[in-house]
């Protein structure tokens, strides 16, 4: 070893020698490619999620909270997307974007995290019902709160009882943190989603009921019954029912949450976890959805009254829900506890009472009583054989029903207002109130309908009680409260043994509903006229009648089921206006995020607010960001420089000379000195170069021009220096960057310059073609004449254009993938046919002339007449410039 090799390893100078890093290109363009996929997609996510909100805002479909926070999540995601994507792509020039974007984000959480006002003064765990009114709903709930009223305000009779506030509601959610995990559940589901609807309810109620209360709670409680005793005996039985926010007021929520009846001291606290955790019932979440309520304004408060030992129970309308204007009200009943009757598993007895006068009983209807429910000694409840010498006799006497009557005319008197009551007798024959809520009754008068009888052609199948009036036809589906509703057909008719709240969940699909057992004051009732579902109920065999897929006619106003389709009943009967959730509050809430979501007032980049500052919504951000995109990809081109050493040639007769840059999928075989045409698999590229080399154009062909336009382009070469866009010399290379549906491609031949962008793929809403043509070797007015054909000639092929002199922009988006293929080959055929046409539109061309002739395949623009044979075209040495 010499010691010169010595010394330099001794030092280390063989070890240690200095990396030179050049930068790729061809890779550098890939990601380009990539980033620009990234930003599109995020663009087509955002406009749909937009498009969906729109459609929402009409307020012909149901949503929730979870859906309003899921499509605002979306929208912010993909948006701050773009603006990373931009980011990349133009070397971080729009920052002023981030700015923008975090003063919108900063409103949606304001709008999203709005909640209501707090209690004042220190929350409050119980209240004693004596303290209770109308007053009291935002703090009690409207359930506790109507029965305060009607106790210390009417002074009629309301059993004992206190009010679990809507503060321990609130200290039981945060003790345990459920808040935020059972919004979490919710994002997960998408909205019409029933299967994750109840799968999520599942989740949610399972852990609230598997939570500890807060001790403080669990004590106020236990202290609130403790208080009923010395009434009440050692262990007063106690019912806790359910008194959300909003419920019993304008919208009922009738039979949504739970009521735990027959409830002893051991048991308080289990039961008013379970009717906290029926704020997430399917049926729950979905009623609120209908009726556009988010969860966030329905806290759940409590109310626990001693139980009423009943001998009867039911319910009452002050006014017929269906003919309010007939000056008579209803009353219901069944033996036993109302569960049976108001909930729609017991046939009850009717009577239509006058409201004038003595109370004058009109007409009755002796149920099908052949069950009641009543207490057990265990707790809870159970459904008993009714003995049948009662089954034949009603449950209230005539008496009875006037003294009832009076006390549902008195609530009606003070709340001004038709009302729904609740209501049982004891035995020592006393009426005691067990809830009141506002009734909804049909809209508009008609006339009193004739009984249902039989109409020619059609057999009068059915009668029943008409709970919710209308007419409405359909296919029969049988269906049992356990069964999948998700599965219920949209236009079908419901006919099931008993009447239930449960089947809200279908009641937006149902064309009518038809039950063995209901009445018209229980839950199912209430719930059909809100939704506007026709529903005759109690018609005791409509499971027998009706056979499974048979098409029947349900006229809600006399109560008859017809077979087949009776257009005469439909066309006279229609069915009352369904539900929109316009106006409601989830509503509001999605308006006001829509505001600063969908909005659109950047329109036209040449307008100077087409800036980051000038964006006003998301929508407005990702125009901005897509038009600034396009522009980055038309310059990509620009940016090759040792991807030009990776690149391969195309073999094919074209004017010059193509390199071709594959940067994904854009070539059937790897990188190779040269390809044919058959080696391309980029689509648009395909197609772009098919027009090139269309055999009409004959480019190899010596031009007519007349003298003025050799003159002009003479003159214009001596006197215009060279540089910029359009002014390469002759013999430059043109270079095409392809992917597998994706191609940019950048001409720069002679005094001329024309760029192709284009996406063509299935995915009709990602595709697009963007061509810019700039330049020419003549005077001014020859190069403006000449965009002036272009431009005219591409927006006969649907393209929106923008021209400026010698400048010509024309952009082409979401055609279907052949109609774009076919555009592109178009403009090959335009980019080689007009090279040098602007030295032969001297003053008064006709360019109108010309454009007929290019789309009619005269590529020469040769004038009509005979013609010389042209010659074959000439047979080129691989590699030799054109």
């Amino acid at each position: 070893m010499g010691a010169g090799r010595w010394m330099r390893r001794l030092f280390g100078r063989d070890r240690w020698r200095p990396v030179e890093v050049t930068k790729d290109s061809r890779t550098s363009l890939s990601l380009d490619y990539l980033t620009f996929k990234d930003l599109t997609t995020s663009n087509d996510e955002l406009l749909e999620i937009i498009a969906d909100i729109e459609r929402k805002l009409e307020g012909g479909t149901a949503f929730g909270m979870a859906y309003l926070r899921n499509r605002t999540v979306g929208c912010a995601t993909h948006t701050y997307r773009m603006i990373i994507c931009l980011d990349k792509l133009s070397s971080r020039r729009y920052q002023e974007l981030h700015v923008v974007f975090a003063s919108m984000q900063k409103r949606l959480e304001a709008i999203l995290d709005r909640t209501q006002p707090a209690s004042p003064g220190t929350p409050r765990l119980i209240y004693p019902l004596s303290e209770v009114d109308s007053s009291s709903a935002a703090r009690v709930g409207g359930k506790s709160a109507n029965a305060g009223e009607i106790r210390n305000r009417l002074r009629l009779p309301i059993p004992d009882g206190f009010a679990v506030s809507i503060d321990a509601f609130a200290a039981f959610l945060g003790h345990n943190q459920l808040a935020g995990e059972i919004r979490a559940l919710q994002l997960k589901r998408e909205p019409d989603d029933s299967g994750g609807l109840n799968e999520i309810s599942q989740q949610a109620q399972e852990r609230i009921t598997s939570s500890e209360l807060p001790p403080a709670l669990a004590e106020a409680m236990l202290a609130a019954y403790d208080e009923l005793c010395p009434t009440h005996g050692s262990e007063p039985r106690v019912s806790v029912r359910s008194s959300a926010v909003g419920e019993d007021g304008e919208m009922s929520f009738a039979g949504q949450y739970t009521s735990v009846l027959n409830v002893g001291r051991a048991g308080l606290v289990d039961a008013y976890k379970e009717v906290v955790a029926s704020l997430y019932s399917p049926q729950a979440l979905f009623y609120r959805s209908v009726h556009g309520i988010p969860d966030e304004d329905l806290p759940m408060g409590v109310l626990c009254m001693t139980m009423v030992d009943a001998v009867a129970s039911g319910g009452a309308c002050s006014v017929d829900p269906n003919r309010p204007a007939a000056e008579t009200l209803l009353v219901s009943g069944a033996w036993g506890l109302g569960v049976g009757p108001v909930g729609g598993t017991v046939s009850p007895d009717t009577w239509v009472v006058s409201k004038t006068g003595a109370r004058e009983i009109l007409t009755s209807r002796l149920g099908w009583k052949d069950t009641r429910v009543d207490p057990v000694d265990e707790g809870g409840v159970a459904s008993m054989a009714v003995q049948a010498s009662e089954r034949q006799r009603f449950c209230l006497s005539e008496a009875h029903v006037r003294e009832l009557a009076s006390l549902v005319v008195m609530i009606e008197s003070h709340y001004h207002c038709p009302q729904e009551i609740e209501w049982a007798l004891d035995r020592q024959e006393r009426f005691v109130l067990l809830q009141a809520r506002p009734l909804r009754t049909a809209v508009g008068e008609r006339t009193e309908p004739a009984p249902a009888s039989q109409i020619d052609g059609h057999r009068l199948l059915l009668t029943g009680a008409a709970a919710s009036r209308g007419c409405g036809s359909g296919v029969v589906r049988r269906c049992a409260e356990s069964d999948d509703l998700a599965a219920f057909p949209a236009g079908a008719v419901l006919v099931t043994r008993h009447s239930s709240p449960q089947f809200v969940k279908i009641m937006e699909r149902a064309a009518a509903i038809v039950t063995d057992i209901g009445a018209t004051t229980g839950h199912m009732a209430s719930l059909a006229r809100e939704f506007g579902v026709p529903a005759v109920l109690d018609t005791r065999d409509a499971t027998v009648v009706l056979a499974e897929g048979s098409v029947v006619t349900v006229d809600a106003d006399s109560g008859g089921v017809y077979e087949g389709r009776v257009e005469r009943l439909l066309a006279s009967n229609a069915v009352a206006e369904r539900k929109s959730v316009v106006g409601t509050p989830i509503h509001s809430i999605l308006r006001e995020v829509a505001s600063v979501v969908a909005p659109l007032t950047l329109t036209d980049p040449r307008n100077p607010e087409f800036r980051p500052r000038g964006c006003r919504s998301f929508h407005d951000i990702a125009r901005f960001i897509h038009e600034k995109a396009f522009e980055e990809m038309f310059r990509m081109s620009d940016r090759v420089t040792s991807a030009t050493q990776k690149a391969t040639r195309l073999d094919e007769r074209l004017p010059y000379l193509v390199y071709l840059i594959d940067i994904g999928g854009g070539l059937r075989r790897a990188p190779s000195p040269c390809v044919r045409l058959e080696d391309i698999r980029s689509e648009p590229m395909s197609a772009l170069l098919r027009g090139m080399m269309h055999p009409g154009l004959r480019w190899w062909e010596p031009r007519p021009i007349s003298v003025s336009g050799f003159l002009a382009v003479a003159t214009e070469s001596m006197l215009s220096p060279g540089g910029g866009d359009g002014q390469r010399r002759l013999g430059d290379r043109s270079y095409a960057i392809v992917a597998e549906s994706y191609c940019n491609f950048s001409s720069r031949v002679g005094y001329h310059f024309a760029a192709v962008d284009a996406h063509c793929s299935e995915s009709r809403s990602r595709n697009y073609v963007s061509f810019r043509f700039k330049g020419g070797a003549a005077d001014d007015g020859r190069r403006a004449r000449r965009c002036e054909l272009i431009g005219a000639i591409l927006g006969r092929l649907d393209f929106q254009i923008e021209r400026n002199g010698d400048l010509v922009n024309a952009r082409l988006r979401k055609f279907p993938r052949d109609a774009m293929l076919q555009r592109l080959d178009q403009i090959g055929r335009l980019i080689v046919a007009t090279r040098q046409l602007d030295m032969r539109l001297g003053p008064g061309t006709p360019i109108a002339w010309y454009v007929d002739a290019f789309l009619e395949g005269n590529y020469l623009f040769e004038p009509p007449g005979p013609q010389v044979q042209s010659a074959p075209a000439p047979e080129w040495p691989a590699g030799k410039e054109r």
